[in-house]
């Protein structure tokens, strides 16, 4: 028996003149993407991010408190690093999908064309047409936004988005699941996912790798084993959250509407 495999590794690099996507911005994604979500009862907007109308706003959310990406996956710790992150993981793949959350209870005289506030950013990651599957990620609400309803309303429209139909008014994706991942010390994450009506499914054990960042360590991570193909990228335990459909009709809707009738 005989058998190639032709594949070539190609680096996905972003250059400088690609840190902020193409213009007009692109989203790139497998499915049509609304203008905003939103809802009458909710405190905050998503639209679609776009990195020359909302980085700079993000970045100064995060400016001195970049150890709050401790957790992640993603090497988001530097402004570079983190429109980077943007253009290479989440627009250039067709399966994800990035928002700006948008506090409009909370005016930004800088930027009135906002109808708010920048208070981070939410997205759909891993997107699958064929089995109707999707994740919510990443989950970043800075640290001027948080213990406020911004992560419950903002985890509401994506859910909302994601399991209504696309008969519905406003059209949906129709997924019959949505997962939640997140890293196992990260109780902030995992507390929104519960609170939301997401289910705990299990442990998955080093499920991904956490990228090292000169001056920004991970925190918890696990060390590789010696002879490790990436010795300085540690690893890291995840906690599996998922909602279906039939949760979604069965309680967890009614969960989403009243998270938007607290403020």
């Amino acid at each position: 028996m005989s058998f190639i495999n032709s594949y070539v590794a190609h680096p996905d690099t972003v250059t400088d003149e690609e840190l902020y996507g193409p213009d007009p911005y692109d989203v790139n994604f497998v499915y049509p993407v609304p203008a905003e979500l939103t809802a009458p009862t909710a405190g905050v907007k998503l639209v679609p991010f776009v990195p020359r109308v909302h980085g700079e706003a993000f970045l100064d959310g995060v400016r001195g408190k970049e150890s709050m990406f401790r957790l992640m996956p993603l090497a988001l710790e530097g402004p570079e690093n983190f429109l980077r992150c943007v253009e290479s993981f989440m627009r250039r793949d067709k399966n994800h999908v990035l928002f700006a959350t948008i506090d409009t209870t909370r005016p930004d005289p800088a930027h009135p064309e906002f109808g708010g506030s920048v208070a981070g950013v939410m997205g759909l990651i891993y997107t699958n047409p064929d089995a109707l599957v999707t994740e919510i990620g990443p989950v970043i609400v800075l640290p001027a936004f948080q213990r406020t309803h911004v992560g419950s309303h903002s985890a509401g429209l994506i859910l909302q988005w994601a399991f209504a139909l696309p008969t519905a008014s406003p059209p949906g994706l129709g997924m019959r699941r949505v997962t939640w991942i997140t890293g196992e010390l990260n109780k902030g994450s995992s507390g929104l996912a519960t609170r939301m009506g997401l289910k705990y499914e299990g442990l998955l054990r080093w499920s991904c790798g956490l990228p090292y960042v000169e001056g920004f360590p991970k925190e918890g991570g696990l060390p590789p084993r010696e002879g490790d193909p990436m010795p300085t990228a540690q690893g890291r335990h995840s906690l599996l959250f998922a909602q279906c459909w039939d949760d979604w009709e069965n309680g967890g809707k009614a969960i989403v509407e009243c998270a938007f009738s607290r403020k």
